[in-house]
């Protein structure tokens, strides 16, 4: 839905000026899902009334409900992935109901944003995308990374250090930094199920002056992560990985740590990933 009638114009304008979109993932509502009860109550509700209705269900559904919360129309998938049959079937029902078009009810806003953290903590942004090129492959995949203060002090060298000295992260920092290189996946939850058989990356200083010392990173990880949940697969993610960190050694504050794939490959497939430290301006603007 995402790669196809969700990113038509057409059809985002009709969702814009007649209805207030909401989409929920069917892991939400669940035992581990991050709804509150009255609303997952709420969930259930609509899905059992819409079956009781007849008007359709699953889990990729467009569900239709008047203003008072009742359920009126319902489209299945098969359709709904067409764009010109998804216009058609919203601009229908505004129509019908006599609905008049007005600005977004939701001021757009990020739909990924970093989780819980502290003013210590060193917050990471990740970008994946896989070269496939159907669905799973037209949008970029997003993670958000969070070390402690503890975790990211073990980034930098211990004393002083010249040029041309190298260092090895701590393996359980490298671990958390790179256990979601990989592209687009189906996941319903935030459960790791990869299994990490080599994850290392080495600091190499390059150039020391004006109080900002940069060290080149050099990285390789293989693993195994399966591309669907619940499933024994042990599909493979090879990749090494090139970057750069900056950091003041008398203050013992990193500015930024960039690292991207140089070649990375999943179940035989290329695919690109990169890792940006994320400055207090942008997680501030962010959290507006």
């Amino acid at each position: 839905m995402r790669a196809g009638p969700l990113s038509n114009m057409n059809v985002i304008n009709a969702l814009n000026r007649y209805f207030v979109p909401v989409y929920v993932s069917h892991q939400d509502p669940g035992p581990a899902g991050p709804v509150t009860a009255a609303q997952a109550a709420e969930v259930h509700r609509i899905y059992v009334d819409f079956i009781r209705k007849k008007l359709g269900s699953g889990t990729v559904h467009v569900y239709i409900l008047k203003p008072d919360g009742s359920s009126f129309r319902g489209m299945d998938i098969g359709p709904a992935v067409q764009p010109g049959k998804l216009e058609a079937f919203l601009t229908g029902i505004a129509q019908e109901l006599g609905t008049t078009a007005g600005p977004p009810v939701v001021k757009p806003h990020p739909q990924s944003v970093p989780g819980p953290h502290g003013p210590n903590d060193l917050v990471f942004h990740l970008v994946a995308r896989g070269g496939s090129h159907n669905s799973w492959g037209h949008f970029p995949s997003e993670n958000w990374i969070v070390l402690s203060r503890q975790e990211w002090m073990s980034l930098l060298p211990r004393g002083a250090v010249a040029v041309g000295a190298s260092w090895e992260v701590d393996p359980a920092v490298a671990h958390k930094l790179l256990t979601r290189f990989y592209p687009q996946t189906e996941e319903v939850n935030n459960k790791d199920r990869n299994r990490i058989d080599l994850a290392s990356l080495r600091m190499t200083v390059v150039k020391s002056a004006n109080g900002v010392t940069r060290a080149r990173i050099e990285g390789n990880l293989r693993m195994k992560h399966s591309f669907y949940p619940g499933k024994d697969q042990e599909n493979d993610v090879q990749a090494t990985l090139t970057g750069f960190m900056d950091f003041e050694p008398a203050t013992h504050r990193i500015q930024r740590l960039r690292l991207v794939t140089q070649k990375a490959t999943y179940m035989n497939d290329e695919f690109s990933a990169a890792l940006t430290s994320v400055s207090s301006e942008t997680l501030s603007a962010l959290a507006q």
